[in-house]
């Protein structure tokens, strides 16, 4: 993280919104976390992260800093415990191992449990504990919830586990806010730098609302059409969906073999025509307003690489909401309501990613 900054957080400086999401302190790695520090305030119990706190992802060799600072918070009295909700329970048990300390494993952070349990189990209060960790959504906020303090260590280089990458886009949306709070020095590159103005007055943040209006104008439009076309348009002395998907079942049982009822083969069908003019509602709506983008400047191009994002979304969103159709053990239209809005959800995200760094992306004059 290139703008990751140090030092204590003084929640006073910051509305109280951002306070479940506020550490005490930040430091560059663990290592740096002063254990003098700790002990001076009261601190007698140390809850560490393991994946980019400890140690990089996946690895289990320690660096020699690493391995000093457990040592030295070990002879000075501490008492310490990995923190984790890894599913790699071997991998775990060798590094607590290792290291010669205990672990807790719970819940997804963050949750509060894990943190009381530990707490539990070492016989601490709340205010006798600290939380170190690498991420803001999942062990500052989840320490916080516990009533712990939390020291946010900047994340060691190297890979993460993928889904982790959208937690940290939205720590760069909430460290502008954050860093508020923070009790440093303000040098003149600080004052200057875009990257700290609030959240609210950034440029994509406007962005990405308009996207959101768009989307949601756009998730009516899929909605409706979805709806209307497996459950509202007669055909043939019935619904237009069970005719459709029962010629679809017969035509081609190798591509329709997976459904159970003739709704559910045609609803990747209905969900490809609802996708496809929500598609274009899109384009329309996020190129003149959300983007703001005039003439007929490489509108072509520009239609080009939406048409590209929007065939990936759509395929996600397709894919993703009959997988859940088919699997969801609900009433055909709960079932079908519930597949769309969760795979319109993920394909949102891909969605707003791509167009805005892809698809519209703002070109050098």
């Amino acid at each position: 993280m290139r703008t990751f900054r140090t030092g204590d957080f003084d929640r006073t400086r910051v509305s109280s919104v951002y306070h479940p999401f506020l550490p005490a302190h930040a430091a560059n790695s663990l290592h740096e976390v002063s254990l003098e520090n700790l002990w001076a305030r009261g601190k007698r119990l140390l809850l560490v992260d393991v994946d980019n706190t400890l140690v990089q992802w996946k690895q289990e060799d320690f660096a020699d800093p690493v391995l000093q600072w457990i040592r030295q918070a070990k002879q000075m009295g501490f008492e310490i415990c990995i923190i984790s909700n890894t599913r790699r329970v071997e991998r775990l048990q060798r590094l607590s191992e290792i290291l010669g300390v205990e672990t807790v494993r719970g819940r997804f952070k963050p949750s509060r449990a894990m943190f009381r349990l530990a707490l539990i189990k070492f016989k601490r209060k709340p205010h006798e504990a600290i939380m170190i960790g690498d991420q803001i959504f999942t062990d500052v906020l989840g320490a916080n919830r516990a009533g712990i303090e939390a020291i946010w260590v900047r994340k060691m280089e190297g890979r993460e586990f993928g889904p982790t990458s959208i937690s940290r886009m939205g720590e760069k949306m909430l460290r502008g806010a954050l860093y508020r709070a923070l009790v440093t020095p303000v040098d003149e590159s600080d004052a200057v730098d875009p990257r700290q103005v609030p959240i609210v007055e950034r440029p994509i943040f406007r962005q990405f609302v308009k996207f959101l209006i768009v989307g949601g104008s756009s998730f009516i439009i899929n909605y409706l059409i979805r709806m209307n076309l497996m459950f509202a348009i007669p055909y043939g002395g019935g619904l237009l969906s069970d005719r459709a998907g029962g010629w679809l079942r017969s035509a081609a049982p190798a591509v329709f073999g997976f459904a159970e009822s003739n709704g559910d083969a045609f609803f990747p069908v209905a969900a490809t025509i609802a996708g496809a003019v929500a598609i274009l509602n899109s384009f329309i709506w996020n190129r003149q307003w959300t983007y703001r983008i005039r003439g007929k400047q490489e509108r072509m191009a520009q239609l080009r690489r939406f048409y590209f994002v929007a065939i990936i979304g759509e395929a996600i969103n397709v894919l993703l909401s009959t997988m859940l159709n088919h699997l969801i053990p609900l009433d055909p239209k709960n079932s079908v309501r519930i597949a769309t809005v969760v795979a319109t959800a993920v394909a949102a995200v891909w969605n707003f990613v791509a167009q805005r760094f892809y698809a519209f992306r703002i070109r050098s004059a």
